[in-house]
């Protein structure tokens, strides 16, 4: 008995020495990570400083950690020289107030999750080349928006807001399609493809363009605050409501798929759908949505609507992301995008989230300078319409618009390659000469 507590004891003390070997051993390469991994103190002014050229409030001032880094952000235009970068908001830039001259190796990051309906000189090459660093909806922009607007996969599976066919086809005083909007006459024709389909099919009409309901009570306040409740209940109820919901972009780019899109997935209705030429790479399944691309008319697509609305079986296909149990999301496109995206992206903080990149981006080593390109925004040059019968009414005036942003485009890198400050007078003078000339249109 005693010999057989001896052995157990130098088992037991041998276990311990193993144990204590190992910690060690795991402890010294921890010890032996890059320098840049630890969360260590650093002297504020060593760190790499980058500049908020607009958008951000004239107080804004941090310094943040990225993952391992650390880097400074401000707004204060004096740092412009010090700034290893520059960080734009597509929406609010002014051409007339641009940080030149541009220091040697500092980067220029574009952030923009719209489309180019209010920025027209936004999509060309010639604009696009001077960043190092892009955040837009494209899938190819170094951090990529494409699924911003569906806030988590569970709003496609989950059944949350789900009605039943058979109590939809049951609703009295109610059109066979949902349609809001307030963002009237846009560059992709959405109002005169509308009216025309109201000539075929009944469409209820929420928002100011083409306006036949009234919201209820509860979203009236809502509409005023659209954007930052995108996905509340009341909304979503709403819309779940209707089988079929006209889910029709303000402008076509690839890869830009906002909320119209993903709102009638979550509720379990259908979308309508006219945008985004990639939608399908997106898409919950091969079946989840109507595009509106695929017919050679609004009366054609009216009559296929009709067709599914008196087929529940059919109708029912195209919402297996909410009826199948075991495989709702067949696209592994998709699947692998929702669960290895960055988070934060979609948490209403992708201000940060595009920070944090171009953060990153600075610490590598070397520091890679390539320059952005047409493919990081990925927008047609001209406005592009569904096949319909009738003309798009404000077409010459968009054709105009984007012709006028590519003559745009051009002067701004003449000034860019340049690299001296030039003024709205100088950009304005040489654009109406180059429009008299002709020259826009070459």
């Amino acid at each position: 008995m005693l010999h057989w507590c001896r052995r157990k004891s130098k088992i037991l003390f041998l276990v311990i020495i193993t144990t204590c070997c190992i910690y060690v051993f795991i402890s010294s390469k921890s010890d032996n990570r890059p320098k840049h991994k630890k969360k260590v103190h650093i002297a504020e002014n060593d760190l790499p400083l980058i500049l908020w050229w607009n958008a951000m409030p004239d107080d804004y001032g941090s310094t943040s950690l990225c993952d391992w880094y650390f880097c400074r952000f401000t707004t204060q235009r004096k740092h412009l020289a010090k700034a290893k970068a520059v960080l734009f908001y597509g929406s609010d830039i002014d051409i007339s107030d641009l940080p030149l001259p541009r220091s040697p190796g500092q980067l220029w990051a574009l952030l923009h999750e719209e489309s180019p309906r209010n920025v027209a000189f936004m999509p060309y090459h010639e604009w696009l080349q001077h960043f190092n660093f892009t955040s837009t909806f494209s899938r190819y922009s170094d951090a990529p928006l494409t699924t911003y607007y569906l806030p988590r996969m569970e709003n496609l599976t989950s059944p949350t807001y789900v009605i039943p066919v058979a109590d939809k086809s049951g609703q009295i005083n109610q059109g066979l399609v949902f349609f809001m909007q307030s963002d009237c006459d846009t560059m992709s024709g959405r109002d005169d493809y509308v009216r025309e389909l109201m000539n075929y099919i009944t469409i209820d009409s929420y928002g100011a363009c083409l306006k036949n309901h009234e919201l209820p009570d509860s979203l009236q306040e809502q509409q005023h605050d659209y954007l930052n409740n995108l996905y509340s209940p009341e909304i979503l109820k709403l819309i779940a409501r209707y089988k079929f919901v006209l889910s029709y972009e303000n402008g076509i780019c690839y890869d830009y798929i906002t909320e119209k899109f993903w709102r009638p997935l979550t509720v379990g209705s259908i979308p309508l759908y006219f945008g985004s030429p990639t939608v399908k790479d997106w898409a919950p399944n091969h079946k989840s949505f109507i595009d509106i691309s695929d017919f050679n008319s609004p009366k054609d697509l009216a009559d296929f609507i009709k067709k599914l609305d008196a087929n529940e079986t059919e109708y029912n296909a195209y919402l297996q992301h909410k009826f199948n149990m075991v495989k709702p999301i067949g696209n592994e496109r998709l699947v692998k995008e929702l669960r290895t995206r960055n988070s934060s992206l979609y948490a209403n903080n992708f201000f940060q989230s595009f920070e944090c990149g171009v953060c990153r981006k600075l610490y590598q080593h070397p520091i890679q300078i390539q320059m952005a390109s047409e493919i990081h925004y990925q927008c047609p040059h001209q406005p592009v319409y569904p096949r319909m019968f009738g003309k798009v009414r404000n077409n010459e005036e968009w054709l105009s618009a984007m012709e006028l942003g590519k003559c745009q485009a051009n002067i701004l890198d003449r000034f860019l390659k340049r690299n001296l400050k030039f003024t709205k007078d100088n950009f304005t003078k040489l654009l109406n000469d180059e429009m008299i000339l002709g020259k826009c249109l070459a």
